[in-house]
């Protein structure tokens, strides 16, 4: 009876054959799953559960080797909230957390590792869809492979690790014959050892890279990995997958940030400085720690702090308002050294900052309203961005409604801003009548400004027209406006669009637009358009930019020059 209940309890988690690995809420659903089909339901939880830690007994051994193991899966992750939004504290963190397994449970051994990031091949599609990019390995041999390429049509195990999402392990790499040395001066003799790639995935279970373990630089001729090893190099590669989405979420907001602080510039030109700090735990004080990442003047030139400083609480009295942002995750006004600042918090689903984006307007005490409504509407599609990027982090699915935002991911996350920002008012135009664009069409000859922005809107639509130098007149406009052209709005792309040839003649047209010249004719169908077609512009230039060069290689976040890196043998 009861081996027929554990079958129908795992039927009900529809699992894939032969797969029986559960996660955390997979393992709570199991149990129960078990509970529910034996006589009394609920009642037997607890008998159950006493019955699996009696019956699960661990030697003195295993618990010791148990707790310094989970204390180092622990710091692997850590690492990642603490390391600036940078991978090389996580690979420092894995390949020590290796190093110290291997000598006190490993019986001594001496071990290299190392770990793949699984692209989209680019390079050489002839050579197959994916290729593995090695980013960081320990020093032994790193100097031999830095940035090598495996592809698939080279010798080794690690794409057929990669195709299953299964651990391979050769115990006796000589005898093995299919795989492959990067490293030519490895003797037949040296090639003895013992080595196994670990898949790693994301939490949807799709394979992002390899994590490859090897005992070939072990003068030991027996350095085989046991069952309780491969487990802990399992949960290894479980913390840094953990640790790797924690950075890339952080990553490609800043990316996406820079992205809209472009465009409060853009918008805002009383906006002085801005500044993005990230959030970071500190155990030592108790309390959080702040990170300067990103700052951009006045002119909008932006500055990448690589290696930021911590900035504690209690040696940054006169910036208290950024911390108070933090603790009440709230935005926050205040003035520091004689300068206005407003601190937004980034919020995460479940509330709480985790990066604050610092406005300063100099002497001002407020922007003037119509630049005020623009940037809480930026920082309003900045959270949405975040948003976005953390669920799909979070193993929900992406969002892809431009056709640049499908040769890369990359470019997906270069323009996910400027595509939201589309979205965006695409809504808000398809929400504007025949009543409001009647007021367009009312006009005899309109102030300039308005008909620039109709001119700029339809040149996308109508370049023969717009090159022949029909929309020049205002009568020719007007016969375009209409609910079509609403229609023709909603469904544009201008990724996929052959107005990129047009991109100098609308630069140059809504360049003579100051956009409070906009706000003040209290148009709301032209001020529409006229952001409307200044994002389409953006991302006009983004694929003109795309065009122009060889389309890179796509990676999600790559290595530090100064990582150490072999590949899966050497």
């Amino acid at each position: 009876m009861e081996s027929k209940v554990v079958k129908k309890a795992l039927k009900t988690l529809n699992k894939e054959e032969g797969d029986l690995r559960l996660n955390k809420a997979e393992f709570q659903a199991y149990i129960k799953a078990v509970c529910d089909h034996l006589p009394g339901g609920d009642d037997n939880f607890d008998p159950l559960i006493e019955f699996l830690m009696t019956s699960v007994e661990r030697s003195y051994e295993e618990r010791i080797r148990g707790q310094a193991r989970k204390k180092w899966l622990a710091q692997i992750v850590q690492s990642a909230q603490t390391s600036g939004a940078s991978l090389d504290p996580v690979f420092k963190a894995v390949f020590n957390a290796l190093y110290k397994d291997a000598e006190q449970h490993g019986r001594g051994k001496r071990i290299s590792a190392n770990v793949a990031l699984l692209e989209h091949n680019d390079m050489a599609p002839h050579r197959g869809p994916t290729l593995l990019r090695y980013v960081a390995a320990t020093p032994d041999d790193a100097h031999f492979m830095l940035g090598k390429l495996l592809y698939r049509d080279m010798r080794g195990i690690s794409f057929s690790s990669v195709d299953t999402g299964k651990p391979l392990h050769v115990p006796r790499v000589q005898n093995h014959g299919n795989i492959m040395f990067f490293n030519n001066d490895r003797t037949e003799e040296d090639r003895q050892g013992s080595f196994i790639v670990i898949p790693l995935k994301d939490q949807m279970r799709r394979v992002f890279g390899t994590l490859g373990i090897d005992t070939l630089n072990d003068p030991q001729e027996k350095s085989i990995f046991i069952t309780h090893e491969i487990s802990f190099f399992q949960g290894v590669s479980k913390a840094f997958s953990t640790a790797y989405h924690y950075i890339d979420i952080r990553r490609k907001t800043l990316r996406i940030a820079e992205s809209a602080i472009s465009w409060i510039h853009r918008r805002s030109p009383h906006v002085m400085q801005v500044d993005v700090f990230i959030v970071e735990p500190d155990e030592k004080l108790e309390d959080f720690v702040l990170r300067k990442m990103l700052t951009t003047d006045r002119h909008g030139n932006t500055t990448t702090h690589d290696n930021p400083q911590k900035l504690e609480r209690k040696e940054n009295l006169f910036r208290d308002y950024l911390y108070k942002c933090i603790d009440n995750s709230e935005t926050i006004a205040a003035d520091a050294y004689g300068v206005r600042h407003t601190a937004f918090p980034l919020r995460d689903p479940d509330g709480r900052a985790v990066a604050i984006v610092d406005i300063s307007i100099g002497e001002l005490r407020e922007l003037p309203n119509h630049e005020n409504k623009e940037v809480q509407r930026m920082l309003k599609l900045l959270q949405t961005a975040h948003k976005e990027v953390s669920q799909e982090s979070a193993g929900g699915d992406k969002t892809i409604v431009l056709e640049a935002e499908k040769d890369s991911e990359q470019n997906r996350i270069d323009i996910m801003f400027d595509r939201i920002m589309l979205m965006d008012l695409r809504e808000n135009v398809g929400k504007l009548n025949a009543r409001a664009f009647a007021e367009l069409k009312s006009y005899k000859e309109p102030p300039k400004v308005i008909h620039d922005i109709v001119l700029s809107v339809l040149t996308l639509f109508f370049q023969e027209k717009s090159e022949s130098g029909e929309l020049e007149q205002w009568n020719n406009c007007k016969q375009l406006i209409s609910s079509d052209l609403i229609n023709k709005i909603g469904e544009f792309d201008p990724t996929a669009s052959d107005a990129v040839n047009s991109v100098q003649k609308i630069a140059g047209t809504l360049k003579d637009v100051p956009h409070g010249a906009v706000a003040k004719h209290g148009s709301l169908p032209a001020q529409h358009l006229y952001n409307w077609a200044f994002v389409c512009l953006s991302l006009l230039e983004h694929s003109k930019k795309m065009n122009d060069k060889r389309p890179g290689v796509t990676q999600a976040i790559a290595a530090t020059p100064q990582s150490d890196v072999i590949t899966e043998a050497s």
